[in-house]
């Protein structure tokens, strides 16, 4: 973490931002709170779930099939990643990792499928285009009650994605 901001403060000094004045300071406390966040958002902590057995979880995303375990009556969760993403990063170990979720993740009905946009995919940009996004992390709960997605923030929360879960479950 520490790397973390001392890099993004040498970036803000190289790119010309004066700490010395009032908006590089801002520059500079903004730049610290932006990196702090995802941590103390997380409790500071990892998630308790093993990043392996998460790992494990995920099917290969597949948007045909999206819609044909909702019409089984599945919940199907779509997480957008990379390894390069940072914030899908924090997502995954403090928030998906967590023990309820990956509970929520592991029942029966639901289908977790991950496209993974490390190296780019046209299957996958075509995905995110379809919801006006071009950018990651990008996370969807589908289900009978939310046939077309719940879309879910950039930064997760286990409220967020919990009350996801519970309205895509929703028999209409």
């Amino acid at each position: 973490m520490f790397i973390l901001i001392v890099c993004f403060l040498g970036a803000a000094n190289h790119f010309g931002a004066d700490f010395k004045k009032p908006a590089g300071a801002a520059v500079a406390v903004l730049s610290i709170m932006s990196l702090a966040v995802p941590v103390t958002a997380g409790g500071g902590h990892p998630a308790g779930g093993d990043a392996t057995e998460l790992s494990k979880l995920w099917k290969p995303f597949d948007e045909v099939a999206i819609q044909t375990h909702v019409a089984d009556g599945k919940t199907v969760f779509v997480d957008v990643t990379a390894d390069w993403c940072v914030t899908c990063q924090v997502n995954k170990a403090f928030i998906l990792g967590r023990d309820s979720v990956m509970a929520r993740l592991k029942a029966p009905n639901v289908v977790a499928m991950q496209a993974d946009w490390t190296r780019p995919s046209d299957d996958i940009a075509h995905y995110l285009a379809g919801f006006g996004r071009y950018g990651i992390p990008f996370d969807v709960v589908y289900g009978p009650g939310a046939p077309k997605g719940v879309v879910l923030p950039e930064l997760l929360s286990e409220d967020a994605v919990m009350g996801a879960f519970a309205k895509a479950a929703k028999k209409p």
